[in-house]
C-alpha cells in the first residue's frame, strides 16, 4: 500500500483517481487545487504525488517548487498529470518532476497511472523522466493553444511590469507573485505561495492592511503615498482590485516609492539649505551697510570726545565722563568689527597657518574662560597649511569654545579635531555653498544639553541668542569669518 495525495481542480478527475487506486489497496487523499494541498502537506507525507498543471490559484509549476522546497518531501515522487500535453512542451526536470501522464481517454489513461504507481515499489522513478506518457492517444486542440497563448502573454506582460502584482484569495492567502512582487517582499515564491498577505507586514500597519482586504463591493482600495506602509524596508503603497468573483480573490498592486520619497526628502533638504544660503547673505549685505554707517557716525563720535577733552579744563569729573564715553566707544567699535567680518566687510592679515599648532596656542589662551569642570581633549591627523588670518581665527574658536562650555551644565567633554578633507562633487551638491577640492576640517564637539532645531537653523545669524538681548554676534562672527577665507561651516 502506498500513500498517494492527487491535486486536480477537477472533481471528475479526483474521484477517478480515488476509484482507481483505492481499489488496488492505496491509501489515496484528494486536493481541489494547490493551494489546499499546500496545507496537507504541511501534516501529510504521501509517497506518490499526481499534481494537475493548470488549475486555479497555485499553479501545478508553482506547486512543483513548492513541494521540492520542503525537506521532508525530498524522497516524494512527483508525477504531473496534463491536459495540455499536445500543446505545450511539458518540462519535466525543469519542474523536478519524476514522470508526466497525458489526459486521455480514461482506460487509457488509468493503465499509465497504475503503471506508475507499480514500479514505484521496484524504482524511485528518479532518473531521466523521458518523455511524457500517453501523448499519442490525444489530439491537439486549437483552441486551447491560443488560451495557452493568451495565458503566456499576460505572464510577460505581468512579469515586465514596474509594480508588484500578488493574486490574494478571499482569506488573505498569496497565490500569484510576479518578480518586482518577490523582489520588494524579499521571500522565494515557493515560499510565499500560500502564505498569509497580512503577514508580511509589521504588527502595526497589520489593522490597516486588514482594513483594506474588507469587502469593498467590487471597489478599488488604496493605500497612497501620503501613508505609505513600511515592507522590509521599502516604503510602499497598495491597491487592492476585485477581478474574481467566483474565485473570490484580489488583485494587489504594490507600488514601491521609496526612492521617490528619499529624492523628494533630499530635494526638500537642499531647498531649505539653498534658502538658508539666501538668507545668511541677505542678512550679511545688510550687517555690512549697517556696520560702515554705524562705523562712520562712531568716528563722529570719538573725535568730538578727543576735541572736547582738549577744549575743557581736565578735572576727576571730567575725565570720569569722558572714559566711561570713550569705554562705550570701544565696545561699539568692538561690535562692528564683529558685524564686518560677518558682512565680508573686515580686515585681514592672511598668513600660513597650521590648524593643529594654532588649535593648540589658542587653547593657552582660551584655557581660563572654561569651566573647570569641562575637559578638552584634541586629536589631530595630517593637516596642511592654510592662508587665515590668525586673530580672525582666533574668535573663531573663541566664540565657539563659549558656546560648548555653557552648553555643558555640570562635568562635560569637548572634542577638537583637525585633519585634511577632500570635498567630492557629490557631497557638494548636497550642501549648497560648498565648492569641491582639498581643505582642512577643524570639528568642535561637545556633550552638552543641545540644541532644538529653530536654534540650529538661526544660530548663525546676528544677534539671534537664547540667552538674553544684547548678546549674539559672536556665531555670526564666526559665520563670517569662515566664508571671508572662502570655508564653509555648518552645525549640528
Amino acid at each position: 500500500m502506498k500513500k498517494i495525495l492527487v491535486v486536480d481542480n477537477d472533481k471528475f478527475m479526483l474521484e477517478f483517481m480515488n476509484d482507481i487506486l483505492s481499489e488496488r489497496g492505496h491509501k489515496v487523499v484528494t486536493a481541489e487545487g494547490g493551494l489546499p494541498a499546500v496545507d496537507i502537506l504541511k501534516t501529510y507525507t504521501p509517497d506518490i504525488i499526481f499534481v494537475d498543471l493548470v488549475m486555479p490559484n497555485i499553479e501545478g509549476k508553482q506547486l512543483c517548487k513548492i513541494i521540492r522546497s520542503m525537506p521532508e518531501l525530498k524522497d516524494v515522487a512527483i508525477v504531473i498529470l496534463s491536459a495540455i500535453a499536445a500543446e505545450e512542451d511539458i518540462k519535466i526536470k525543469e519542474l523536478k518532476a519524476d514522470a508526466c501522464i497525458a489526459k486521455g481517454p480514461v482506460n487509457k489513461m488509468a493503465k499509465h497511472i497504475l503503471k506508475i504507481v507499480d514500479e514505484f515499489g521496484r524504482t524511485s522513478l528518479r532518473g531521466d523522466p523521458g518523455e511524457t506518457i500517453g501523448v499519442p492517444d490525444i489530439y491537439s486542440r486549437n483552441i486551447t493553444k491560443e488560451l495557452l497563448s493568451i495565458k503566456n502573454h499576460f505572464q510577460i506582460i505581468l512579469g515586465k511590469m514596474s509594480e508588484g502584482v500578488l493574486e490574494v484569495t478571499s482569506g488573505g492567502r498569496i497565490v500569484y507573485a510576479n518578480s518586482i512582487a518577490l523582489s520588494i517582499i524579499e521571500i522565494p515564491e515557493e515560499k510565499l505561495l500560500g502564505s498569509h498577505f497580512i503577514d508580511l507586514f509589521a504588527a502595526d500597519d497589520r489593522h490597516r492592511v486588514a482594513e483594506l482586504m474588507k469587502p469593498s463591493g467590487g471597489k478599488p482600495e488604496m493605500i497612497t503615498e501620503e501613508f505609505p506602509l513600511r515592507l522590509n524596508g521599502h516604503q510602499i503603497t497598495l491597491q487592492f482590485v476585485p477581478i474574481n468573483e467566483y474565485a473570490a480573490t484580489s488583485l494587489v498592486i504594490l507600488n514601491d516609492i521609496t526612492e521617490r520619497l528619499q529624492a523628494e526628502e533630499e530635494k526638500k533638504k537642499l531647498e531649505a539649505q539653498l534658502h538658508q544660503a539666501n538668507k545668511m547673505e541677505a542678512i550679511a549685505t545688510l550687517a555690512g551697510g549697517v556696520a560702515h554707517e554705524f562705523n562712520n557716525a562712531l568716528m563722529g563720535i570719538m573725535g568730538n570726545i578727543e576735541l572736547l577733552k582738549m577744549d575743557l579744563p581736565e578735572d576727576e569729573r571730567r575725565d570720569r565722563y569722558f572714559g566711561a564715553m570713550k569705554d562705550s566707544s570701544h565696545r561699539m567699535s568692538r561690535l562692528t568689527d564683529q558685524l564686518l567680518a560677518y558682512a565680508q566687510g573686515g580686515k585681514y592679515q592672511p598668513k600660513n597657518l597650521k590648524l593643529d599648532a594654532f588649535v593648540i596656542q589658542t587653547l593657552q589662551i582660551l584655557q581660563h574662560d572654561l569651566s573647570p569642570e569641562v575637559r578638552v581633549e584634541t586629536h589631530f591627523s595630517k593637516v596642511s597649511y592654510i592662508k587665515a588670518d590668525n586673530a580672525q581665527m582666533q574668535m573663531v574658536l573663541s566664540a565657539i569654545l563659549a558656546n560648548s562650555n555653557e552648553a555643558i551644565e555640570d562635568e562635560g567633554l569637548i572634542k577638537i579635531t583637525a585633519g585634511n578633507e577632500d570635498v567630492d562633487e557629490d557631497f557638494a551638491k548636497q550642501h549648497p555653498g560648498l565648492k569641491p577640492g582639498p581643505y582642512v576640517c577643524l570639528a568642535i564637539e561637545d556633550d552638552g544639553k543641545g540644541m532644538d532645531e529653530e536654534t540650529g537653523s538661526r544660530i548663525f545669524e546676528p544677534f539671534f541668542t537664547t540667552k538674553f538681548q544684547g548678546r549674539g554676534m559672536g556665531m555670526a562672527a564666526v559665520y563670517g569669518i569662515v566664508k571671508n577665507h572662502d570655508g564653509w561651516i555648518s552645525v549640528d
